[in-house]
């Protein structure tokens, strides 16, 4: 191997970010296979048990199975819904725009979750407001899904806080932080994959779907817990002038 070799397989900005396009497309595909091998199925399922209900009735014991088996069906139906959101996306419509507008319609719109759990969120705009070009629909999606995340990590009657800054080249950093138990390390390293997740009952979509909106924003999402208590989520996104 001579000295110049290495420069060869040297890794730029644009080779990790066509590498980081080909890894949300491979999974992509797959949340699209999955969701459409799913889809008839479910639905078969649940005409089956309305069926049933309708065919059957004054039977304590087959009314309480059918609906036990309709509530799955539409966790499952859930999960369809969500494997399509992350596998044919619409398509990202930028448009110049204050992203912290779009955090304080977040919160609002997820009030009444927030107070079945007492919790308070505690919101810091950028001062200056930054100006980013975002499609405020698809980063709704993102905000909505890390707050979601936060709020099941949270503890009950403890408080969100979200503060964000504009930085000097014009760019916009937000991070979310929740009081609740530090997340592993090893689970940190697979956060934003496709289907992964430490908790029961979740199907590990919401963070792929909001790393792949930020990318598609030409910004990043990270996830860390320190020492102390907690876990922070923050987003990033370049100055519009800069898309």
């Amino acid at each position: 191997m001579t000295a110049a070799e290495p420069e060869l397989h040297r890794e730029t900005p644009i080779t990790t970010r066509t590498l980081h396009r080909e890894r949300v497309k491979v999974s992509q595909n797959l949340a699209t296979a999955i969701a459409q091998e799913l889809r008839n199925p479910v639905f078969a399922i649940a005409s089956a048990a309305r069926l049933l209900r309708y065919r059957i009735i004054d039977d304590p014991l087959v009314d309480k199975n059918v609906g036990r088996i309709l509530r799955e069906a539409d966790r499952l139906n859930a999960l369809v819904s969500s494997l399509i959101e992350y596998g044919r996306p619409a398509p990202v419509c930028l448009a110049p725009a204050d992203p912290d507008e779009v955090w304080a319609t977040v919160v609002e719109a997820h009030r009444g979750t927030l107070e079945s759990k007492a919790l308070l969120v505690h919101h810091t705009p950028a001062q200056p407001r930054a100006t980013c070009a975002l499609d405020s629909d698809q980063l709704s999606l993102a905000c909505s899904h890390g707050l979601l995340n936060a709020i099941d990590a949270a503890p009950d009657g403890s408080d969100l806080t979200i503060t964000s800054t504009a930085l000097s080249d014009g760019s916009w950093r937000s991070q979310l932080h929740n009081d609740g138990v530090p997340a592993p390390t090893d689970a940190l390293a697979h956060a934003f994959e496709l289907l992964f997740t430490t908790k029961p009952g979740h199907a590990g979509i919401g963070l792929a779907v909001a790393h792949r909106v930020m990318g598609e924003h030409g910004g990043t999402i990270a996830l860390e817990s320190g020492d102390g208590a907690g876990t922070t989520l923050t987003l990033t996104l370049p100055a519009a002038h800069s898309i």
